[in-house]
């Protein structure tokens, strides 16, 4: 299977796995990789023939994911560009024969080929929750940097090589996260819904003054493993659609500090499915306990 990237073709021409992914937003195309005039400067990770300069695993837990989303976000973990090692870390949350299929031959078409790259697949025996594949899939990550993505997102060329370098160079960043692009369908067409902005920074102090139950934007997560590890990792027995805040505010209650790259590095995809979409009065409740309990003790 050939993978080589025609580098002589134009960012503009070029028939790029993200063409035409995404439609219009304010009359204007989107573009993946930048602007329209910038051309990716570095190869994609699986292209380089050295040895890799550090490896990083990429964790993604998944249930019956729709095949197109699948192929949208495989295809952009390939895009990635960087002279790091990839490990993609796959927890299967017990999908159906169906969608058990459709992952498995798309990681093994598009994944398992690819050079600098390793795949750790599992399929757990039971449906067993969101925080459950988390807290498995760090404990099977090689590597001491994992990346967080969901099954249905798309990430920007540069995202993983971003914030490898951020989390490498800051001392003290032991997790980061990105802005973020919503996009959803309209009348067929996908859109950017909203853009996140996050402060670049956070400390436990500032949060105590000002808690709010949205600190960093999950899919986009970067961290190191040792300190996930040292605050108990995710939950494994954590049923509420908060996970990530439940972890994050641990992580900063720990560690004092989390951070947050100013520049939108994920595309997230926004469905009625969603479990992240559920805003009833119950989960706010819920949050605000969880928040109090974690400040208070």
């Amino acid at each position: 299977m050939n993978f080589k990237r025609n580098s002589k073709i134009n960012v503009n021409k070029r028939n790029s796995l993200f063409e035409n992914m995404l439609g219009k937003v304010y009359n204007k195309q989107i573009n993946l990789y930048g602007d329209l005039s910038e051309t990716p400067k570095a190869k994609c990770f699986w292209e380089h023939d050295n040895e890799p300069s550090i490896w990083v695993s990429l964790l993604i837990p998944s249930y019956n994911t729709n095949k197109k989303y699948l192929t949208e976000c495989i295809n952009s973990i390939k895009e990635q560009v960087g002279t790091f090692g990839l490990e993609v870390v796959w927890i299967n949350d017990f999908s159906t024969d169906e969608y058990t299929n459709i992952l498995v031959e798309l990681l093994d078409n598009l994944i398992r080929p690819l050079k600098n790259c390793k795949l750790i697949y599992e399929k757990l025996e039971k449906n067993s929750g969101i925080s459950f594949c988390l807290n498995r899939g760090v404990n099977l990550c090689s590597n001491e940097i994992i990346f967080r993505m969901d099954s249905d997102d798309i990430m920007k060329y540069d995202r993983i090589s971003k914030q490898l370098n951020f989390i490498l160079s800051t001392p003290s960043c032991v997790m980061c996260g990105t802005n973020i692009q919503t996009f959803k369908y309209v009348n067929g067409v996908k859109i950017v819904d909203s853009v996140s902005k996050h402060k670049s920074s956070l400390t436990w102090i500032d949060y105590k003054k000002n808690p709010k139950d949205w600190i960093l934007n999950h899919p986009t997560l970067c961290f190191k493993k040792s300190a996930i590890l040292n605050v108990g990792n995710y939950r494994e027995d954590f049923k509420y659609p908060f996970e990530d805040l439940e972890l994050e505010l641990r992580v900063l209650k720990d560690y004092g500090v989390l951070y947050n790259l100013n520049e939108s590095l994920v595309f997230y995809r926004i469905h009625d499915s969603q479990v992240s979409n559920n805003k009833s009065e119950h989960i706010k409740n819920m949050k605000n306990a969880l928040i109090k309990t974690i400040i208070t003790s």
